[in-house]
């Protein structure tokens, strides 16, 4: 695995994944070519409905803030195949 394949896996396993663990899920690099990270979102996340904005503006941001030789993140999640996503029942 290359070097940045190797940043990315820290940023993932130190910063993004103890955050989304909240939740109930975590993401797992697949693969980085040509500048661009394959993320799988996996646990709460799949097929979560908040799953676009958590990997736009949460591991995307993580992620590229600091390692600027990733240009594009791809989620490559069946999120239609998710059973656990995070609820939270509403509060009355």
């Amino acid at each position: 695995s290359s070097p940045t394949a190797q940043k990315i896996l820290e940023i993932l396993e130190q910063d993004v994944n103890p955050q989304i663990a909240m939740h109930g899920g975590w993401a797992d690099l697949v693969a980085f070519e040509n500048g661009t990270a394959y993320v799988r979102m996996s646990g709460g996340c799949q097929g979560c409905g908040l799953a676009k904005v958590t990997l736009s503006q949460g591991i995307a941001v993580a992620i590229q803030d600091a390692v600027p030789e990733v240009l594009e993140i791809v989620d490559v999640t069946d999120h239609a195949s998710g059973s656990t996503p995070y609820y939270e029942p509403a509060k009355k």
